[in-house]
């Protein structure tokens, strides 16, 4: 009768020590967003046009085709399920490149003129100030290159997002004082992420 209590303790520990370290890894509650990388093909691309036309864009039909094949090159290139882009895309602008924040950000991915003139700069893309935002083929390259960049500063997907809406500033001051990671934006980013 000892030895079934003595495993069921056993396995308790150790379901209770597994649990403990989920919690301080942030990537176990975080979608696999590296996953998923989807190559650029013809049914790939129609899909995310199929998407993105069921809202109002703004766009042209071949600009939307546009956006789609620069998401999943952009996914491609910084491996980052192209769900994911979209999951943002979405909470950021509702998909209307023409979106505009109260606080100033621009086009499909909501970026700051200022945030988009240091990524297109180390980018080696052409900048001419903030309307360039407006061009959504490049509001989608420079927006993907930040989560890649925000991904890789904060160690996974919660400090990323975060920071993607808050500002790396605001995040950093946060973690500094011991404040938690603000989660509301990060819980809409992957409900979107799980409906689509």
């Amino acid at each position: 009768m000892r030895k079934p209590r003595l495993s069921i303790v056993l396995l308790s520990l150790c379901f209770a020590m597994s649990c403990s370290l989920r919690d301080a890894d942030q990537e176990s509650t975080e979608p696999s967003a590296v996953a998923s990388v989807t190559e650029v093909t013809p049914a790939a691309v129609a899909e995310i046009e199929e998407r993105l036309s069921r809202h109002m864009t703004g766009l042209a039909p071949f600009e939307v085709r546009k956006v789609a094949v620069a998401v999943l090159e952009e996914s491609a290139r910084n491996r980052i399920d192209p769900q994911l882009v979209l999951a943002v895309m979405h909470t950021e602008s509702r998909f209307y490149n023409f979106a505009r924040s109260p606080v100033g950000a621009l086009g499909l991915m909501q970026i700051m003129p200022a945030t988009g003139e240091m990524l297109a700069r180390d980018a080696g893309l052409p900048w001419s100030g903030p309307d360039d935002l407006f061009a959504p083929e490049l509001n989608v390259r420079l927006g993907v290159r930040y989560l890649a960049e925000l991904r890789a500063r904060y160690g996974g997907w919660n400090g990323a997002l975060a920071a993607y809406n808050w500002g790396p500033a605001a995040i950093d001051k946060r973690l500094a004082s011991g404040d938690e990671m603000p989660q509301l934006y990060v819980q809409q980013v992957y409900t979107r992420l799980v409906r689509q």
